[in-house]
């Protein structure tokens, strides 16, 4: 998450704490629906389209969170 962080920061111009609200926010809805039965692989795709990053930044983010 760290590494996301930090590039929403110097790419996008974000605060940390502007960037660390995106990231938690994503998270939070992707849990929640991944909890509720849906596929976390089906959120590669919101990521990609959220952050502008590559899906590798999104294998990396998941596994973070194991």
């Amino acid at each position: 998450m760290n590494k996301i962080v930090k590039v929403l920061m110097e790419r996008d111009g974000l605060s940390r704490e502007d960037a660390e609200l995106q990231v938690e926010s994503f998270q939070s809805e992707m849990w929640l629906d991944v909890t509720q039965g849906g596929s976390l692989w089906d959120w590669e795709d919101s990521f990609v389209d959220e952050f502008g990053l590559e899906p590798d930044f999104f294998e990396g983010f998941v596994l973070e969170m194991s």
